[in-house]
C-alpha cells in the first residue's frame, strides 16, 4: 500500500447546482443532494423505520483500483425527525457500472486518490453572509448613547422613574427546537436536498510536524512519569466533559474548519463521538468491511429540503456523524443493480 493511498481526502462545500445534468456520466460528480441519476423521483429508496422515501444526502464518486468498474456511493437519510440519530433510517446504496471497452487503462487502474486530483475547481470561497445580529447589536449601541446623552442634558428631575419590565412568554427550549415535521402528502413528491457540488483537498500531515509532535509527547511522558513518583495520587489529566473519543474527534475536525467528509478507503480510521463496535461482516458476502467515509454534522447547515415546487428551508435532519463501511471485495454479480452497505449513525450527547 502506498503512503499517498492511506491520505485522509476532506470534502468541502462547493457552489450551488444551478440546474442538474442528467448526461451519462451524472454518476461522475461529487454533490450534496439534488436528485439521484439512477433513481427515479418517485421510487426513492424506503426508510425502514417509517417507511417514508429518504431524499439522497451525498453521491460520492468512488472507483477503486484494479477495477474494471466505475462506482458510486449514494447514501440517504430519513428526515423525519423520529428517525434522526438512527442508523437504521440512513441507506447506503453502491452502484457499479461496467467500463466502456476503450475505457484507458489508466483509468481502470485509478484510485479514489485521483477523486482530489482530477477535481473541478468550482471558483472563489464560499461568500459569507452578513450577520444580522451584529447589525442589531450596532442598532442597539447607537440608541443607547442617544438615550444616555438625553438623559445627562434633562433639565428634568433627578428623580428618575422605572417602568415596570413586561416579562416574555417565550419558549426558550422551543426556540431552540429545530424539528420540522413534514406533511404527510408530501412525501409522495420530489423530496430533495438543495444541490451544492463537493470539492476536495488532502489532509496535510507533515513528517516534520509529526517528528515534533512525537518528541513533545515523549517529553510530556517522562514528565509524567517524574510527577506520579512524586505523588501517588495523582491521575491524569482528562476533557473537562471526560469524554476522550469527543475530544479526539473536536481536535482533528479543528483543524480544517469547514470540512464536511472525510474519505479513506486504504486503512483510514473512522472519528467516533464515542465507543462503538465496528462491523466486520459484508452482509451481502459475509466477506470483510472497511471503513470508507465519514460525514460530519458540519453539513447540516447546508441542508435545504425542497418538497415539489415548495422550499422548506432547514432543520430537517439532526445527526453526530454518520460512518460509512464498504465490502472490501466490492462484491458484485452480473444483473446487480446496487447493493446495501453498513451505515453507522451517533448522535452528539451533552456531557
Amino acid at each position: 500500500m502506498s503512503k499517498a493511498s492511506r491520505k485522509v481526502l476532506l470534502g468541502f462545500v462547493d457552489e450551488h447546482i444551478e440546474s442538474e445534468s442528467c448526461s451519462d456520466n451524472a454518476y461522475t460528480i461529487n454533490k450534496i443532494g439534488g436528485l439521484s441519476d439512477t433513481l427515479t423521483p418517485n421510487c426513492l429508496p424506503k426508510c425502514p423505520l417509517c417507511n417514508r422515501q429518504t431524499p439522497l444526502l451525498i453521491q460520492i464518486y468512488a472507483p477503486v483500483i484494479n477495477s474494471i468498474y466505475h462506482r458510486t456511493l449514494y447514501i440517504h437519510a430519513c428526515v423525519s425527525p423520529g428517525c434522526w440519530n438512527k442508523s437504521e433510517s440512513w441507506i447506503c446504496l453502491r452502484r457499479q457500472w461496467v467500463a466502456v471497452n476503450d475505457y484507458d487503462d489508466k483509468q481502470q487502474s485509478t484510485t479514489f486518490i485521483e477523486w482530489c486530483d482530477d477535481a473541478d475547481d468550482w471558483g472563489d470561497e464560499p461568500v459569507t453572509e452578513e450577520n444580522g445580529n451584529i447589525t442589531v447589536k450596532n442598532q442597539a449601541i447607537e440608541i443607547c448613547d442617544s438615550a444616555s446623552a438625553e438623559l445627562e442634558n434633562s433639565d428634568a428631575d433627578d428623580n428618575v422613574v422605572a417602568e415596570s419590565i413586561e416579562i416574555p412568554n417565550t419558549n426558550c427550549l422551543q426556540l431552540l427546537d429545530s424539528r420540522k415535521e413534514i406533511p404527510s402528502d408530501h412525501y409522495n413528491m420530489n423530496i430533495y436536498f438543495e444541490p451544492y457540488y463537493i470539492s476536495v483537498a488532502y489532509e496535510e500531515s507533515s513528517d516534520t510536524v509529526k517528528e515534533h509532535a512525537n518528541n513533545l509527547l515523549h517529553n510530556y511522558q517522562n514528565n509524567q512519569m517524574i510527577l506520579e513518583e512524586k505523588n501517588e495520587g495523582y491521575e491524569k489529566s482528562v476533557p473537562a466533559h471526560g469524554d476522550k473519543f469527543f475530544e479526539t474527534f473536536a481536535s482533528i475536525i479543528r483543524k480544517n474548519p469547514g470540512q464536511i467528509l472525510r474519505y479513506c478507503r486504504t486503512g483510514g480510521k473512522p472519528l467516533f463521538l464515542y465507543e462503538e463496535s465496528e462491523p466486520s461482516k459484508c452482509t451481502n458476502c459475509q466477506g470483510i468491511l472497511l471503513f470508507e467515509l465519514q460525514i460530519l454534522p458540519s453539513l447540516i447547515t447546508y441542508l435545504n429540503l425542497i418538497c415539489g415546487d415548495d422550499h422548506l428551508g432547514s432543520g430537517h435532519l439532526e445527526f453526530g456523524t454518520a460512518l460509512i463501511y464498504t465490502c472490501e471485495n466490492n462484491c458484485w454479480n452480473e444483473g446487480d443493480t446496487y447493493k446495501y452497505e453498513h451505515v453507522i449513525v451517533q448522535e452528539e450527547k451533552l456531557f
